[in-house]
């Protein structure tokens, strides 16, 4: 054999931690969420087959402050899922994509700061005036946390 006499130094990993890797193991966290997310909303659509008490009942939940921020973070997976990929695509199409790593790497992450902070911005507040706007006028913004939302359609 040809490899008998090399010394092969092994260092216990093949990846070294760069912003690469973590790059790439988001975008495998995400997609999984992603496709969590899209199981589990079609779930919830079926639901109107088991009829519509159940239904509702499952909408009351979407009336939640905390859905909304569930809401942000689907968002922000959709968001960065999206740009990181737009970005592996420069990499792999690019014939200086690997020249330029890094600097698609900050560009991609402007890119998601610029898009995340307006649009999480726009959900909650709309959450609260919604929730303000549907109220008594003696309802607060920490009510608007603590209880669902009231009802939509009747008001």
């Amino acid at each position: 054999m040809a490899y008998r006499n090399q010394n092969i130094v092994s260092t216990g990993s093949v990846y070294k931690g760069k912003t690469g890797m973590w790059l790439y193991l988001f975008h495998r966290i995400t997609g999984v969420a992603l496709f969590g997310y899209l199981l589990l909303h079609i779930i919830s659509t079926a639901l109107i087959l088991a009829g519509p008490e159940i239904y509702e009942g499952a909408e009351a939940i979407y009336k939640n402050f905390y859905f909304r921020l569930g809401e942000v973070g689907l968002m922000a997976a959709v968001l960065a899922h999206a740009i990181n990929g737009l970005r592996i695509i420069a990499v792999d199409l690019w014939s200086k994509g690997s020249d330029y790593q890094k600097t698609l790497n900050i560009t991609a992450l402007i890119i998601f700061i610029a898009i995340f902070i307006p649009t999480t911005y726009k959900m909650i507040n709309s959450y609260f005036e919604l929730c303000l706007e549907k109220s008594s006028s003696e309802t607060t913004v920490l009510d608007c946390m603590v209880r669902p939302l009231p009802d939509w359609k009747t008001k």
